[in-house]
């Protein structure tokens, strides 16, 4: 059984009692330190050396032996030094589709010294080299598959470094509260037409396109009512002649799909909500729960993309990753 175990077994159940934080300082509360297997063939190495010095009672050997010693205890404050001080800190939430790789991001900042060999990652065999600069942000991401839609959290982050001579491992485990929003994996799919997509819902009306509607845009007439396609096509503003109020837009329903899957449907939707997106439409989102009245753009997109994400699972549907 290697040596390894216990400090890292320790180590990890007292980080797991520790709370969830969205910014980390490393110090001698939260940073570990043991022998690497290089350090302890030094130290081995030692051990024989002072042997030899005593069986021969040689100065030189002497000498030697204490040089090499001072330079492994040395290396245990350089190590530690190294890491003591680092701010690790997450605010940004990023966002991925299911099925893609999600992307955490880290931001590591050390004030006072630079720091030099770390190592970063979720487990001891996928790590990440950087070194960080003084005073300097340094701006770090983890890829990992997003398997399933929802807000994830990072489990855990290990940090660690070797420095400087490799005899000394330093390393800390962070529950770091670094979060991904993972939408549904757009799927295009048939819609039911049963008219149920195309009901009214308050002051929200579906227009006619009946071009007899229409007549010239005059001043004071609103512009929620002038149709942009004529304005392309003749290069003249034009407005429908009904007092509706009304503009186009689309709901996109539970019922709009007819598959049973919840998942499926909420791909569907997904695949939806990105095409209006693209084409620049005005939509809504109707699901059991969540009433998303139209609109369009940027932040529209974000909040019903976000609606379908969390849809159906409890805690917002925080996961540990």
């Amino acid at each position: 059984m290697k040596l390894s175990v216990f400090p890292e077994n320790i180590s990890r159940w007292l980080s797991s009692r520790s709370a969830r934080s969205n910014q980390f300082t490393l110090s001698q509360k939260n940073i570990y330190i043991f022998p690497s297997k290089t350090g302890f063939a030094f130290v081995l190495l030692i051990v024989l050396m002072l042997l030899t010095a005593i069986n021969y009672q040689s100065s030189l050997i002497y000498l030697f032996t204490f040089f090499l010693g001072a330079i492994f205890f040395i290396s245990i404050w350089l190590c530690f030094l190294n890491m003591n001080g680092l701010c690790v800190s997450s605010f940004r939430v990023l966002e991925c589709f299911e099925g893609e790789l999600c992307t955490y991001e880290l931001e590591i900042i050390s004030a006072a010294k630079p720091a030099l060999g770390l190592k970063f990652g979720v487990d001891k065999r996928s790590l990440n080299e950087v070194s960080v600069s003084k005073d300097t942000k340094s701006v770090h991401n983890i890829l990992l598959p997003a398997n399933k839609r929802g807000l994830h959290t990072l489990d855990r982050l290990r940090i660690e470094s070797l420095f400087p001579f490799g005899f000394i491992i330093a390393w800390t485990w962070l529950k770091l509260d670094s979060k991904v929003l993972v939408f549904p994996k757009p799927v295009e799919g048939s819609r039911v037409l049963d008219g149920q997509s195309d009901k009214l819902k308050g002051n929200d009306q579906f227009v006619s396109e009946d071009l007899t509607e229409l007549k010239a845009y005059q001043h004071g007439d609103s512009a929620l009512r002038i149709v942009w396609r004529q304005l392309a096509a003749k290069d003249q503003l034009i407005i429908r002649s009904h007092d509706q109020g009304g503009y186009d837009c689309t709901w996109l329903t539970w019922s709009l799909y007819g598959t049973s899957s919840i998942e499926t449907k909420l791909q569907h939707l997904c695949f939806d909500i990105l095409d209006f997106h693209r084409k620049q439409q005005v939509y809504g989102l109707d699901i059991p729960g969540v009433l998303i009245n139209p609109s369009k753009g940027e932040r529209h997109k974000y909040k019903c993309l976000k609606a379908l994400a969390l849809f159906g699972l409890s805690a917002e549907g925080d996961q540990n990753d």
